[in-house]
């Protein structure tokens, strides 16, 4: 998993690599020492845009204009290069990268080179692909996000498409987004608000290695978190045929849910601990029972026949036939209990927990 995470964390700085360049030739807008440089630049409305700098703090908007402006009190030079692949340049560019030369720096424009803070507004229909080694990172109203930030948090808001997101010391935070989602921190924790699915094809994957998970109306039909040592809390109405996994090495899971939540449940925990739920569960399945010790013969014969008459009658111990149905509101799975399989109302939607040194909880609100 910390490979997958370190990896995810460099995808931003993987997007970045570049072919074919035309330099932009509008004009440059610099004063004194201090003052703060801004540069314009016309694009398509759907552009895929991409801003690399080794150390600062980016700030990203989606606008209504056709066209890129960058503002930074940093940097002595802001340039545009197209990377697409075409040979009429009079049109709008549909992919640009972003070029900056901070202070006190050799006259070279390189990626991923600039120290500098760097405010950027885009069309709310661009994809911005951005990242930097130390420092923040805030995207909103964008139609795509992709973000990575090796030491800093990484904050997220109104993104319609997609969002890749990936810190390694760092915090990520996305509210109020849509489509296909994928966030991964190794040292910090994820909070998720209030996203849902663009697409009955879209995923929501979150994954943490000592960070806690926090997911808070999530609506998406697909979602899988997984993390090594952080707690897990999942809270919200399910999605209707939705399909949860939720993976912990030593973590606790909360799972805060309404009252006629209606869920099968698959879950496999160690024999430590336990499962407790607010909800009647029906058993569809539980561990063999052990054999019963051995009875100890009565001194007298004829006082041991009926009890023998009724050992012949009683079922012999295996696989559950019928649903154990519990009617108490608070259900405790004691630990002995590994592996369970069980249904709450009609089994909408699917939870599947595995969780190898904490206790699993569903509650209702």
């Amino acid at each position: 998993m910390t490979k997958k995470l370190f990896a995810a964390c460099a995808v931003a700085g993987l997007i970045l690599s570049l072919a074919g360049s035309t330099l932009a030739h509008d004009k440059i807008n610099s004063g004194e020492p201090g003052e703060k440089i801004e540069r314009s630049f016309p694009v398509d409305p759907q552009a895929v845009v991409t801003l690399c700098v080794a150390s600062g703090t980016l700030n990203v908007h989606g606008w209504e204009k056709s066209e890129i402006r960058v503002r930074s009190s940093d940097a002595v030079l802001i340039d545009f290069r197209r990377i697409e692949r075409t040979k009429d340049t009079s049109k709008p560019a549909t992919r640009v990268d972003v070029m900056l030369m901070e202070k006190g720096a050799p006259n070279v424009k390189r990626d991923c080179q600039a120290l500098a803070n760097v405010e950027m507004e885009v069309p709310t229909g661009a994809i911005v692909q951005v990242q930097t080694r130390d420092g923040d990172i805030f995207i909103a109203g964008v139609a795509g996000a992709y973000a990575g930030s090796q030491n800093g948090d990484i904050a997220i808001e109104r993104v319609a498409k997609l969002v890749e997101a990936g810190s390694v010391g760092g915090s990520i935070s996305l509210k109020d987004s849509s489509g296909r989602i994928n966030l991964n921190s190794a040292g910090g924790s994820v909070e998720v608000f209030n996203v849902r699915a663009d697409s009955e094809d879209d995923t929501f994957e979150v994954g943490t290695v000592s960070g806690d998970i926090q997911l808070v109306r999530v609506s998406s039909p697909r979602v899988l978190a997984k993390t090594v040592s952080g707690t897990m809390m999942m809270s919200g109405p399910l999605a209707k045929s939705g399909n949860y996994g939720f993976t912990s090495m030593t973590g606790d899971m909360v799972f805060a849910m309404p009252s006629d939540a209606s869920f099968q449940l698959n879950a496999k925990v160690s024999e430590k601990h336990s499962i407790v739920s607010d909800f009647p569960l029906k058993f569809l399945s539980e561990p063999p029972t052990p054999p019963a010790p051995p009875a100890k013969k009565a001194p007298e014969a004829k006082s041991t026949k009926p009890a023998d008459k009724d050992k012949d009658k009683a079922p012999k111990a295996g696989p559950v036939v019928a649903p154990i149905v519990i009617a108490r509101p608070t259900v405790v799975v004691q630990h002995a209990l590994r592996r369970i399989t069980a249904i709450c109302g009609s089994g909408d939607a699917t939870i599947s927990v595995a969780s190898f040194g904490g206790t699993v909880r569903l509650k209702k609100i």
